[in-house]
């Protein structure tokens, strides 16, 4: 558990939020509840907010760090230490101790509906992570509608969706052939508004002016990063695992499409459901929510990864290992541990690895047996 704390900016005390389509007029979530708070109308926000394509959510809060690395990704922030727990009845300091809130401060956290969340780090000045299919639970940051009271201690806002890309290694941008991380930490100056509402971070690093737009990607699961500097210098992305694809590169600007490098489910408040029983059709809803739709066809065309077509019982050619044919070791193998083989013809570290029920494999087994 670590809290992690510019080394340049304060703490934040409590989350900014902004609608840019309300300009800070949060709506009542229409809840009833017989809360002397609620009927008072003292809380009228709602705690799972959400934004869409068009009407961009901006947050500035603590996030979690869902255990990015701390010696690379944030390697500009201070850590916590523990603390004593005090008694105020008897005046004396506990032999137990308090750890750090494993959060990150004044973060932004940008949702367009399922389609897309992220979160920026002003720190850092990067991309930490993305994900579909939620955004935050804020109740323990914000408190409970029912009691008015916030969480005492470990307050951070809890993910909810389906997290498919993390940052990883050193800062991912290079000017000039040479990576920002080496010019000191970089500091972040503010963001504007596009005319689509999307927000454009502005930040300097050494001597030079960056600015970064993020906004979905062409297909499910991708975003899109446009770079620029007015200096017109080169600029280069790369990062360890993730597949970066170059739309356009011209002196001052960068415009890339990043893919998956990662694969975890978080669920909201509701306790995830069971799978007591692996059916192709669970598999078949599963192929399509976890975004494996976006790499494997079902109809024999090639994309980032082998088609499913036909897949079950054929004979499969790999970059370092031995032929072999799919079978259902291979194909849960494949999910949990997709570094473990590589498909002749297709790149090393494309596919993160799944962290499923044991149904779950089983039903995308069946589901990837059907398709013929």
């Amino acid at each position: 558990m670590k809290l992690f704390l510019s080394k340049k900016s304060f703490l934040y005390t409590s989350a900014l939020l902004v609608y840019s389509h309300l300009l800070g007029e949060i709506q009542n979530s229409g809840e009833n509840t017989d809360s002397e708070y609620a009927q008072k109308s003292y809380l009228t926000f709602d705690l799972k907010p959400m934004g869409s394509m068009d009407r961009p959510l901006i947050l500035r809060t603590f996030v979690p760090t869902l255990s990015v690395s701390t010696n690379s990704v944030l390697s500009n922030h201070s850590t916590g230490s523990t603390s004593p727990k005090y008694s105020p009845s008897s005046g004396k300091e506990s032999t137990k101790e308090y750890q750090p809130i494993d959060g990150i401060p004044a973060a932004i956290a940008v949702n367009l509906g399922k389609h897309l969340s992220y979160v920026w780090d002003t720190t850092e000045c990067r991309l930490l992570y993305a994900w579909t299919d939620g955004f935050f639970d804020m109740k323990n940051y914000w408190g409970d509608r029912l009691s008015g009271r916030r969480k005492g201690f470990g307050y951070v806002p809890r993910l909810f969706g389906f997290v498919f890309y993390k940052a990883l290694g050193k800062h991912p941008l290079s000017i000039n052939g040479k990576s920002i991380s080496g010019l000191g930490a970089p500091r972040y100056t503010g963001y504007s508004l596009g005319t689509d509402r999307l927000p454009v971070y502005e930040y300097k690093a050494g001597k030079h002016n960056i600015s970064l737009k993020i906004q979905p990607g062409p297909s499910t699961q991708t975003l899109r990063l446009e770079f620029s500097t007015p200096e017109k210098e080169s600029l280069q992305f790369s990062s360890p695992n993730t597949q970066v694809e170059t739309i356009s590169s011209t002196p001052g600007k960068l415009s890339i499409v990043i893919r998956p490098n990662a694969g975890e489910s978080f669920s909201s408040d509701e306790k995830k459901e069971i799978i007591k029983e692996p059916t192709q059709q669970i598999g078949e809803k599963l192929y399509t929510s976890l975004g494996c739709i976006a790499c494997h066809s079902l109809d024999g065309g090639k994309n980032h990864g082998p088609t499913l077509k036909g897949s079950f019982g054929s004979k499969r050619e790999f970059l370092k290992a031995s032929s072999l044919a799919v079978d259902e070791s291979y194909i849960r193998e494949s999910i949990e541990h997709p570094m473990a083989k590589t498909v002749k013809g297709y790149l090393t570290g494309m596919m993160p690895p799944y962290k499923l029920q044991q149904a779950e494999y089983d039903s995308l087994i069946l589901f990837i047996k059907s398709v013929r």
